[in-house]
């Protein structure tokens, strides 16, 4: 049902656009007033209504808060985090970490190399380089 009336609405707008356009070309400027007021009219409905369902929202939106709020919480304990957990997850971070600076590096290395052979073969040093 929404669909159906969207498209309706754009439906509307397009005819209503096209009346103006059309009463403008002709120079009958009541009927592009006309169109263009009723045009107006529907968007500031569409906009009234759309308010109204905000206002509307906010209340249930402040009673399910406060309906969530309401639900005990040692129910929903945490579990212990030991310290063997925490020195574990910092281990296999570091691992993570140094095993990507050691390809990082590698691939550093490899790509001076590849541009200095380049670089011999292909140009004169300069005077500030030696």
């Amino acid at each position: 049902m929404r669909s159906t009336f969207v498209l309706a609405g754009a439906a509307l707008a397009a005819v209503l656009t096209v009346v103006a356009v059309v009463g403008a070309l002709q120079e009958w400027w009541w009927l592009v007033v006309g169109a263009a007021m009723l045009l107006l009219s529907a968007v500031l409905i569409v906009a009234m209504d759309a308010d109204r369902r905000v206002r509307g929202l906010r209340p249930y939106i402040r009673a399910e808060v406060a309906r969530g709020a309401a639900v005990p919480t040692s129910a929903a304990t945490p579990p212990t985090v030991s310290d063997a957990d925490i020195t574990g997850a910092v281990r296999v971070l570091q691992a993570q970490y140094t095993g990507r600076l050691d390809r990082m590096q590698t691939s550093v290395d490899e790509a001076l190399a590849q541009l200095r052979s380049q670089g011999e073969s292909a140009r004169e040093p300069r005077d500030d380089q030696e």
